[in-house]
């Protein structure tokens, strides 16, 4: 997370054990942000599991996704101005 729509904010790599948020950068999209630090964006490395303190709200969502951890992907990397950041959720013993 850190692609093309973020690469005017300033970032970081995100470390084991960061409490994370969602953060609307001004940018035209959201990524990660630390509480401590609100404008600086955290970078997730594609693979890295996420754990959330709560089920996960979703815009346009009716419901939360009942899930309270995930991995982040990166999907159609060969389109440059398209966001590539998603999250992959477990479906019983399957992901999607």
């Amino acid at each position: 997370m850190c692609d093309y729509s973020l690469m005017h904010v300033r970032s970081r790599a995100a470390i084991v054990g960061d409490k994370l948020e969602t953060k609307n950068f001004g940018t035209g999209t959201r990524g990660f942000a630390s509480p401590q630090d609100p404008t600086t964006a955290v970078c997730v490395l594609p693979g890295t599991e996420l754990a959330f303190d709560a089920p996960i709200a979703v815009s346009g969502a009716v419901e939360p996704v009942p899930h309270k951890t995930a991995i982040f992907r990166q999907v159609n990397r060969e389109q440059l101005h398209m966001h590539h950041d998603a999250l992959e959720f477990r479906m019983d013993d399957r992901f999607c």
